[in-house]
């Protein structure tokens, strides 16, 4: 949120914040600072809705799930996730990694093989700056409290 204003004030299109919002005060934050919307993404993933697997939940719960990385090694393409085994070996940024989209296809049967044993080591697991604490809530619900309607 810390560039929000300065984008407000730059810009003659409306502005959307992003990034680390994941409750109604970011909400309510971004909002005072001159966004028209606040986006949240992380805070959904673990809403029954959502089609995120078991290993990418259990991720997101674990001890350690609020240290997230910028990385190219999943998709070859930056994108923020959970640090894991992958991450802290090769990456998180990586020449090695193949270019987009080979290197999703590349790392394929690896991930297959850990998540079939549970384990997310070698799996995108997709994630802001900010992840979300508490329980599972439905979408609606979510929403809901997100906008202050709870």
């Amino acid at each position: 949120l810390a560039l929000v204003r300065q984008v407000v004030q730059a810009v003659r299109v409306p502005v959307i914040a992003a990034g680390g919002i994941a409750d109604a005060a970011g909400v309510r934050a971004a909002l005072a600072l001159g966004a028209v919307a606040a986006q949240v993404g992380t805070a959904y993933l673990s809403c029954p809705e959502a089609t995120t697997s078991a290993v990418h939940r259990a991720a997101l719960k674990a001890p350690g799930a609020e240290v997230t990385a910028v990385t190219n090694v999943f998709t070859g393409r930056p994108a923020r996730g959970v640090v894991n085994r992958l991450m802290r070996e090769i990456g998180p940024m990586s020449a090695a990694a193949p270019a987009f989209p080979l290197a999703s296809g590349a790392i394929m049967p690896l991930r297959a093989k850990a998540e079939a044993q549970g384990s997310g080591d070698f799996t995108g697991l997709w994630a802001g700056q900010h992840i979300r604490r508490g329980p599972d809530l439905p979408a609606r619900q979510l929403t809901r409290e997100l906008a202050g309607l709870a």
